[in-house]
């Protein structure tokens, strides 16, 4: 239990900013929402939560968990409420802001907290209680609003319930793992990946699920011409279980240049998207979205386990912070200019938009990763060298 309540957290914290994503249709159409405001309530959540990630999300020390844990789950029930009574997009970006500084105060703390009773296992499952996290809070959002009455509170109120309790969980449990308990190895693969390559992997992760997540719901309204929220909804979750589906079922290392291979994936999955707006078609919109979601889930723990590779056990919390605080902030950026295509275009030119900048990640992906070879083999004859000598 002590093991899984740090990563139940997790999942019930990445939740809540995802619960609106289910029901942003039927927001648009209520409030009469551009898709520039569309984005711009999502980024506020992405805004909110990087400096707090910078700033506040990189604990020092064990010690400095805690009260963060308390603080950010109190924001996300903050979140809730504010939801709970919104009439208008203000409420929501009030909510949003709370969101992202939730997300913000408690990534670092419960990272540290999962790897540190959990070992190297913790950096997938935290990878996976991120994306898990994502997926159901957008699917349970559209069943409720679609099929059951007050779609706009209830959802929010059981979250809340649910959210205290297993906090509450958390923050009685303080007791440290016994040293050494939770040494963690790294594949020798992973530590020849330089860091850059793995900030690059998890800003393509991120790039993506926030053109997903802010405006594949109203892309599929547009083009497939139906209101029915849970439908509308299937394409972000099936993006987003097949993320953690793919961290579950694939072990690291398996797939060749694995951040790249990744990148691939998800380039593939957005282009998929792109072509419904030529042949509409829903199963070609849940192709994309399960393609790209492969992609996603491992592109984004790819990029965690070689940010955090060479760290020290008691930095785990740092890096994790960092590495999400970089993506974050690259995909708020992103998804606003997506948004402003779309308002100034169309939702198939954002599409082909956020196409075009994951293939120039991936493009500096291969560039570093290319490099990074070359100077190793450039280091190898020298050390031959010295140590014959």
């Amino acid at each position: 239990m002590r093991a899984a309540a740090p990563g139940a957290l997790l999942v019930l914290i990445m939740a809540q900013p995802n619960m609106a994503t289910g029901m942003m249709p039927y927001y648009r159409h209520a409030w009469t929402l551009a898709p520039l405001l569309i984005t711009a309530i999502f980024a506020a959540y992405l805004f909110a939560l990087t400096p707090t990630l910078a700033v506040l999300g990189t604990p020092a020390s064990r010690r400095d968990w805690w009260w963060r844990i308390g603080v950010g789950s109190a924001f996300a029930i903050a979140a809730d409420a504010a939801m709970a009574v919104a009439h208008s997009p203000w409420p929501v970006v009030a909510a949003r802001l709370c969101a992202g500084l939730s997300v913000g105060l408690v990534t670092g703390s419960l990272a540290g907290l999962i790897l540190e009773r959990q070992g190297e296992r913790g950096r997938t499952a935290m990878a996976v209680a991120t994306v898990l996290g994502s997926a159901l809070g957008t699917l349970a959002a559209a069943v409720i609003a679609q099929y059951l009455p007050a779609p706009g509170v209830t959802v929010y109120l059981a979250h809340a319930a649910l959210l205290a309790v297993v906090a509450a969980a958390v923050l009685a449990d303080r007791a440290a793992r016994p040293a050494g308990a939770a040494r963690a190895t790294v594949s020798t693969s992973v530590s020849r990946e330089p860091r850059i390559a793995g900030y690059l992997s998890g800003i393509a992760a991120w790039v993506s699920a926030g053109l997903v997540v802010a405006l594949l719901p109203s892309y599929g309204a547009e083009l497939l011409g139906t209101k029915n929220l849970a439908l509308l909804a299937l394409p972000v979750t099936l993006y987003l279980t097949t993320a953690w589906l793919a961290q579950r079922l694939l072990p690291p290392d398996r797939l060749p240049a694995e951040p790249l291979a990744a990148q691939a994936m998800i380039i593939a999955g957005v282009v998929l998207a792109a072509a419904v707006s030529w042949l509409p078609s829903l199963t070609l919109l849940l192709c994309g979205g399960v393609v790209a979601g492969f992609g996603q889930g491992i592109a984004y723990r790819s990029g965690l386990r070689i940010v955090s590779a060479a760290t020290p056990p008691d930095q785990h919390a740092r890096a994790a912070s960092r590495f999400a605080g970089v993506a974050y902030a690259c995909a708020a950026v992103a998804t606003l200019g997506f948004g402003a295509i779309a308002t100034l275009g169309s939702m198939r030119d954002a599409v082909l938009a956020a196409a075009a900048v994951l293939v120039l990640v991936a493009a500096a992906t291969a560039v570093v990763r290319r490099r990074a070879t070359a100077r190793a083999a450039d280091s190898l004859p020298v050390q031959q060298i010295s140590t014959t000598a």
